[in-house]
């Protein structure tokens, strides 16, 4: 490659400009490296044993797109400043590490590449490499690609980090925040990143999973449904030596049976970023079938309706709310189109006297819901629910009464 190619080359990839949304270009010859934090953040470093104020105030405040809308960065200067002057040794490791991106240039225009042809759709974010705390190597947001530095180390493994977060930044999985949505999330971006990057970033997982298949199986079924990811995603009670983040190779076990099934390769791809129902897509895959027949034969139910998001019956069910403040009006959203599938200021509660509220509505179970002021901004507290929370409701009652208080908003 002569020397002037090179040079242009390197400059699409190493950038200090900021790019919106509105600019993400669909080539992969135009992915843009966004390194204006990675060099501010040295910047700061090498003022901390001179400056009188603290440096990295200037690092946050300068900060990129990308470093603004890091989910896990850091709070505040005075947090980073312990932070990176405890740990100064951990964080200098990763000091020449942007001496690499340019033998790394080629891996990932052959990883952009082989997504544009089995995806022509796709999009290719900045990727921002930044600084935090030391609590997440890499996330996908509206913004781009956000790659934590001080975590990954070093850039070996950057292309099948950036693959897996390339595919969420395309993904679109609509339904409820159930585990089957969230390990079909991870598993897919799992799934079509090796696809397209030869790698798998979760190798751990998957030798645990395949050495477990039917205790996991088995388990996994009986949880599927809930909102409760404790041992499947993020985290683990311990109670047994599973690694954390089994959900992701679930996930990809599906996605593999999904795709496996399908003859037009690119369609099934497509289908993978963008599922409608979760709980069909796993009946089409045919991975847990003969789990979940099992399972319904526990509890002599037809297997068909295990993949039902809610029961035939419509049931009738009134609901009153205690609120804090007599002027208080209150909305409820949930999950189906008699609670506003969502919308916060679509349905609102009568007024019963100065400090209850009412309605009543034919509800499908089961019920997901929240209370609001009319918007996300003003959430309801409820007592007995943990704060942010659904409440769950399953209703098994021709008419059903339930009460609730409201005990502050958020």
């Amino acid at each position: 490659m002569n020397s002037k190619l090179l040079t242009t080359i390197f400059l699409l990839i190493i950038s200090n400009f900021s790019f919106g949304q509105t600019s993400f270009s669909e080539s992969p010859l135009n992915a843009v490296f966004e390194t204006r934090d990675f060099t501010n953040f040295w910047t700061a470093f090498d003022k901390m044993e001179t400056s009188k104020e603290n440096p990295f105030k200037e690092y946050l405040q300068n900060g990129s797109v990308g470093l603004k809308a890091f989910p896990y960065r850091v709070m505040s200067a005075d947090s980073l400043y312990a932070n990176v002057k405890r740990k100064k040794s951990e964080y200098e490791i990763t000091r020449n590490i942007i001496n690499d991106i340019p033998s790394k240039e080629k891996r990932l225009r052959a990883i952009y590449s082989a997504l544009k042809y089995w995806y022509p759709e796709a999009k290719f974010p900045p990727i921002y490499l930044v600084y935090g705390l030391g609590y997440s190597g890499g996330t996908s947001t509206n913004d781009g690609l956000i790659i934590g530095t001080e975590v990954i180390k070093n850039l070996d493994g950057l292309p099948a980090l950036a693959a897996h977060e390339l595919i969420h930044f395309q993904q679109n999985v609509e339904g409820e925040q159930t585990l089957l949505k969230q390990s079909l999330l991870e598993g897919g971006a799992d799934f079509i990143g090796e696809l397209i990057s030869g790698e798998n970033i979760n190798s751990a997982h998957h030798q645990y999973g395949e050495k477990n298949l039917d205790k996991l199986c088995k388990e996994f079924v009986s949880r599927l449904k809930g909102e409760d990811q404790q041992d499947w995603l993020y985290q683990t009670s311990k109670k047994d030596d599973r690694p954390k983040d089994l959900g992701y190779w679930m996930g990809y076990k599906i996605v593999e049976a999904y795709f496996n099934k399908q003859k037009d390769k690119k369609k099934a791809i497509d289908d993978i970023l963008h599922i409608k129902d979760p709980m069909q897509f796993l009946k089409e895959s045919g991975f847990l079938s003969s789990y979940i027949e099992s399972y319904q034969k526990s509890k002599n139910e037809d297997p068909d309706t295990f993949y039902k998001i809610f029961s035939d019956e419509v049931y009738n069910v009134s609901i009153t709310v205690k609120v804090p403040n007599k002027e208080d009006d209150i909305y409820i959203t949930g999950n189906q189109e008699e609670l506003g599938k969502w919308v916060p200021n679509k349905i609102k509660l009568n007024k019963k006297s100065d400090y209850e509220r009412t309605i009543t509505l034919k509800l499908h179970t089961p019920a997901k819901f929240k209370f609001t002021k009319g918007s996300w901004e003003k959430q309801a507290e409820v007592s007995g629910i943990e704060k942010g929370s659904n409440i769950s409701l399953e209703i098994v009652k021709p008419n059903t009464k339930v009460k609730y208080e409201i005990i502050n908003w958020f």
